[in-house]
């Protein structure tokens, strides 16, 4: 081979026998598998290294009929590696972990006694795996769609979430901002309260506040007491700026109340005569004795508040009935005991009355009879009772400290059990009053500091933050909510009418 490729050089230089390339390219190329012009060497070299030429051949004409089928196949849709899992499906669901199969866990503990059975101290890994996943396909129903591969999940799973997110979704993605909101029932346990201003801070009372009430349809405050002057106050939580004070002489006020219209303040004291304020014309108006009353003294009275009735708490049982209008006499109603605590249906039709007997007795405004009488559940003595709207819950309060809670079944009953008992007070309870929504009711008692209770009704508990430690009400003398719920009034032994903003209801 040596010698040939020297003889050709040779050649080459003297130009004879050697072709020119460029005009003979045929030359230049030959054909492959020929083998006319190799020798033994060549075609042994090329067998060792590339297996000869012909298996290059087949080995290509091979490779170009699979590269075409290929081809053929992906464009008819028939290629059956395309509808295999790619790399990223080939991935194990997320619950899925190896790692778990080796350990054991101590399930005595207190946050692993859902997953555990009876007398079951350790479990392995693959145990709590299959519990927690059967457990949170209980709570499910079944493996949710986000959990399979694309493989596991079916064109229904598939169109049924599509439609999902069409018809449930689509609004809401095309816009932006908030989408939560608080709750319109107000949460049991905590309350939202913050302590205000006094809203008496510009004249507080001479001695205990005795009276204090929310105008029905204006943020004003009445307090009222044995200093014989009547205060309104513009209640605003900042200021609560004075707007008016009239002086009774010789009249210590012991009750005073608006008109259900808000247009008079009345007031009564021990006297057989009451006064009138009539807050539109800036006059006082003195009611004298009243025909058909044989009392010495009318110190307490309630409003009804469809503007019909005053009905005033007499001695030895005895109710009087006046017409809120002309003030005049209309009836008499006689209980057993002595009563002690009135309070009117918010419609005005019944009148509810609670005495030193126990029983609670309910009047009929129209009839003007005893619609039942029921007995208060462990109570010796009566001494306050409070209506909620529409007569969802009545409250009667003991001289034993003890609040019970009846539903509107007590008005069928000789002796209901109460919804709820409690005993959060250990002295005679005083007063008690419900607010606007139903949802809180606040019980007190005069005859220590600080005892005033919040009660969350929907749950029947006891907030638990009012009043703490920092809270310093002293001796509470009277209460009352707002007309919605946004303020609390608390009247106590120092002249003060303390104010609280509860931030759950609005004022506006």
């Amino acid at each position: 081979m040596l010698r040939r490729s020297i003889k050709r050089s040779q050649e080459r230089q003297k130009g004879v026998g050697v072709p020119d390339d460029k005009h003979d390219k045929s030359k230049k190329f030959r054909t492959l598998g020929d083998s006319s012009e190799k020798n033994e060497a060549e075609e042994i070299l090329e067998k060792l290294v590339l297996g000869g030429e012909q298996m290059i051949v087949e080995k290509l004409g091979k490779s170009s009929r699979k590269k075409n089928e290929r081809v053929d196949k992906i464009s008819t849709g028939t290629d059956s590696s395309s509808s295999k899992l790619g790399p990223l499906e080939s991935k194990k669901p997320a619950w899925v972990d190896e790692d778990d199969e080796d350990v054991s866990i101590d399930v005595t503990s207190r946050k692993h006694e859902e997953i555990a059975k009876t007398n079951e101290t350790i479990l392995s890994g693959t145990k709590i795996q299959q519990r927690l996943r059967t457990q949170f396909e209980k709570a499910v129903g079944s493996t949710p769609s986000w959990a399979k591969l694309k493989s596991e999940r079916t064109d229904d799973t598939d169109e049924s979430d599509k439609s999902d997110v069409d018809e449930e979704d689509e609004e809401l993605l095309k816009q932006t901002g908030d989408y939560l909101t608080t709750s319109d029932r107000i949460p049991k346990s905590t309350l939202q309260i913050k302590q205000c201003i006094h809203a008496n801070k510009e004249k507080p009372t001479q001695g205990k506040v005795q009276s204090l009430e929310f105008h029905p349809g204006a943020q004003v405050l009445l307090t009222a007491g044995f200093d014989q002057s009547l205060n309104l106050f513009q209640v605003d939580g900042r200021s609560n700026p004075k707007i008016q004070s009239v002086f009774l002489q010789k009249f210590p006020i012991h009750t005073a109340h608006f008109s259900s219209d808000g247009g008079q303040v009345i007031l009564a004291s021990k006297q057989k005569y009451f006064y009138v304020y009539d807050m539109i014309a800036g006059k006082v108006i003195r009611v004298p004795d009243v025909t058909g009353i044989n009392e010495q003294h009318l110190p307490r009275f309630e409003v009804s508040s469809d503007g019909q009735y005053l009905a005033f708490l007499g001695s030895y049982g005895y109710l009087y009935i006046l017409s809120a209008k002309t003030k005049e006499w209309i009836a008499t109603f006689k209980m057993s005991g002595n009563v002690e605590s009135i309070a009117f249906s918010d419609d005005g039709s019944k009148l509810y009355s609670h005495g030193d007997d126990g029983n609670v007795y309910i009047w009929d405004m129209r009839s003007r009879k005893c619609l039942n009488k029921f007995t208060d559940d462990g109570c010796i003595k009566g001494l306050s009772i409070s209506v909620a709207k529409h007569e969802q819950y009545i409250a009667c309060g003991s001289q034993s400290g003890v609040v019970n809670i009846y539903d509107s079944t007590c008005l069928q009953k000789s002796q209901p059990k109460p919804l709820k008992t409690f005993l959060n007070l250990t002295t005679p309870v005083t007063h008690s009053k419900f607010n606007s929504t139903n949802e809180i009711l606040a019980i007190s008692s005069k005859f220590a500091k600080n005892a005033v209770k919040l009660v969350h009704l929907p749950s029947m508990t006891v907030f638990n933050n009012f009043p703490d430690f920092s809270t310093h009400i002293y001796t509470p003398t009277c209460l009352d909510f707002s007309p919605r719920s946004g303020y609390l009034a608390i009247g106590n032994n120092k002249g003060y009418a303390q104010l609280y903003r509860l931030k759950h209801y609005s004022e506006s």
